[in-house]
């Protein structure tokens, strides 16, 4: 015979749980009308990336609570020390197919990089790596007299490709090694572990972050709104631990939607 008060105690103990993701959609909800009025832009992901680096009442509010010394500003420093913890023990996947990423402030897309042309010397070779407007990359490297040791040139950045490239094979291992890092530098695409860097330290709860706090506030920005598209597009599977992933990702935007206010 079954225990009528057990039984309630149990349905009330779930009923009792607070439903982040419901309260994430609902913030982030109040957050896009926000900004759906405030940018003439028509896509997401050109707002996002304006409300991580150029001038508006989120940022302004909010930058300065990184390395600020008060209560309000240990308590946002916490909820991102937070985030961080439980985004590194549980594993959330937003994209498809080769797009695929874990969302983590270990790596973490910030903005996009201009064209560019990186050059260097080392190992008696110039180096030369040119990424142009249309994506295209030319890669070179010329001897002691000018003579050409190795050329690639891509329809887009593929650093496997290069490496794969059997005339790449055949260079000697340190000047494999310098056109590597050479042809990294001109990444389309700036990503970074935020919790390294030369900066002065910024410490969240628990953990330290190396990073400035305009890269951390950018960071935090981003990956709050690829919990969004995980959520939104149904990619993410309800369990409890996911659920405790989104408690500071909420809170978070709600610090997001007081700016505004």
């Amino acid at each position: 015979m079954s225990n009528t008060f057990i039984d309630n105690r149990d349905a009330w103990m779930r009923l009792s749980d607070v439903d982040y993701l419901g309260q994430f959609v609902k913030s982030w909800l109040a957050l896009n009308a926000w900004y759906r009025s405030a940018y003439t832009e028509t896509q997401d992901r050109k707002i996002i990336n304006e409300i991580k680096w150029n001038s508006n009442p989120v940022a302004s509010y909010l930058r300065p609570l990184l390395i600020q010394q008060s209560d309000e500003a240990e308590q946002f420093r916490a909820e991102i020390g937070l985030l961080h913890h439980r985004l590194e023990n549980y594993e959330i996947i937003t994209g498809k197919g080769n797009t695929k990423e874990r969302i983590t402030l270990t790596n973490i897309f910030l903005k996009e990089n201009p064209p560019c042309v990186k050059n260097g010397q080392s190992h008696g070779c110039l180096f030369s790596v040119e990424r142009i407007q249309n994506k295209k990359i030319t890669v070179k490297v010329l001897g002691k007299t000018g003579n050409p040791i190795y050329q690639l040139t891509q329809s887009h950045y593929n650093l496997t490709g290069l490496q794969d490239d059997p005339a790449y094979g055949k260079l000697s291992a340190s000047r494999q090694s310098y056109l590597r890092a050479l042809y990294d530098s001109a990444a389309p695409r700036l990503i970074a572990d935020l919790t390294n860097g030369n900066e002065a330290s910024i410490q969240c709860g628990a953990h330290t972050f190396g990073c400035s706090r305009e890269h951390l506030f950018a960071g935090l920005v981003e990956a709050v709104y690829l919990m969004r598209c995980t959520l939104f597009h149904g990619e993410l599977s309800p369990t409890r631990d996911a659920a405790a992933c989104y408690e500071p990702a909420y809170r978070i935007v709600r610090r997001f939607l007081e700016c505004i206010n």
